[in-house]
């Protein structure tokens, strides 16, 4: 773990963070001789945090194994962040007037890194069963990750393109990267992405992206999420292309208002 140089970083915070972020969809339990590993802290130092992390109740150690998971106050916190986070009360009124308006799905997504983690989500009763998880790796299976890709720096694609494995997760998942390529450049330069049942079967999708134009960055993306036997692709592309650019582009410009 490297340590910055700063009289005012906290280096303590920093490994009770970094154990906290341990704990994902995929790794619920972890043991503390994973976590001193994972992280190259020592086994004393170690079981230090983690028992301060237990009191305080961010963690929880289970009843029959070494293992630690996460605690109610985790889950309580988590809460609190997303309901004070500036970025989702800028957005959801837009979100909102916007179901309300076409009575479809609405999802919102931001970037961290190479995946997208869940920021808000309206849900239409025939979308409803589709629900995403909270954070994906497989974005360049979903329509807000495709877009997201096609409006990353060329500098940034080529070093995610460099790194990935392409795993189907429907027959239709674009795997070969040459596809995914020419895929992406189509996508920028019409604005908008789709997805076939790329993602999920039964469920298709259009988005658009979310731009800091301050920063002239992608930050995340948005997209009308529609039920595929209900909504075949081609109808979606002819009826909600503009409606999804024009929505994009609203949330864009308040996003680069408040980023401020």
């Amino acid at each position: 773990m490297a340590y910055r140089k700063n009289d005012y970083y906290s280096v303590t915070i920093e490994k009770g963070l970094s154990i906290i972020n341990l704990f994902t969809g995929h790794n619920t339990r972890i043991n503390l001789t994973e976590i001193s590993k994972i992280l190259g802290i020592n086994t004393t130092s170690t079981y230090r945090y983690v028992n301060t992390l237990v009191e305080l109740g961010y963690l929880k150690r289970a009843s029959h194994s070494k293992a630690i998971k996460l605690g109610p106050k985790a889950l309580s916190l988590g809460y609190q962040l997303l309901l004070g986070f500036e970025l989702l009360q800028t957005i959801k009124p837009l979100v909102d007037k916007t179901y309300k308006e076409h009575g479809i799905t609405v999802d919102t997504v931001l970037k961290e890194g190479y995946a997208i983690i869940a920021l808000y989500r309206r849900e239409s009763k025939a979308t409803i069963n589709f629900r995403h998880p909270l954070r994906s790796e497989s974005i360049y299976a979903r329509a807000t990750g495709k877009v997201i890709l096609a409006n990353m720096s060329s500098d940034e694609y080529s070093d995610y393109i460099s790194k990935i494995q392409l795993v189907a997760k429907t027959a239709n998942t674009i795997v070969d990267k040459d596809k995914l390529d020419s895929e992406l450049n189509f996508i920028k330069k019409r604005g908008y992405a789709l997805s076939n049942e790329e993602y999920l079967l039964g469920l298709n999708a259009i988005a658009a992206p979310l731009i800091n134009f301050r920063k002239n960055s992608v930050i995340g993306a948005v997209s009308f999420d529609f039920p595929s036997l209900k909504f075949p692709i081609n109808f979606i592309e002819s009826n909600f292309a503009d409606a999804i650019k024009k929505t994009g582009m609203d949330l864009s410009e308040m996003i680069t208002v408040a980023d401020d």
